[in-house]
């Protein structure tokens, strides 16, 4: 897998746990700008509790936005990626 590696989440690295880092990372993937939760939980291996609980974090500091796909999945995405 290629990852992009000029993000701006990548400069605050350290600012994030292990488990917001796993996600950041799954969701840096060069080919795909969105991911859906069980794509996420499968790349980042985080039991479902804490996937949820992450991922509500990062979109309370918006790093990070919800939306559907057009199968009406949610999926997630990088804010700086996808707007």
């Amino acid at each position: 897998m290629a990852y992009i590696t000029q993000l701006k989440w990548q400069n605050k690295f350290n600012d994030y746990s292990d488990e917001q880092q796993k996600i950041l990372l799954g969701l840096s993937h060069d080919q795909y700008k969105w991911r859906t939760k069980e794509r996420l939980n499968s790349i980042t291996g985080l039991d479902p509790k804490t996937l949820d609980s992450e991922l509500a974090d990062l979109i309370s500091k918006n790093i990070i936005r919800p939306s559907f796909s057009k199968s009406r999945k949610v999926i997630f995405g990088l804010r700086e990626r996808v707007g």
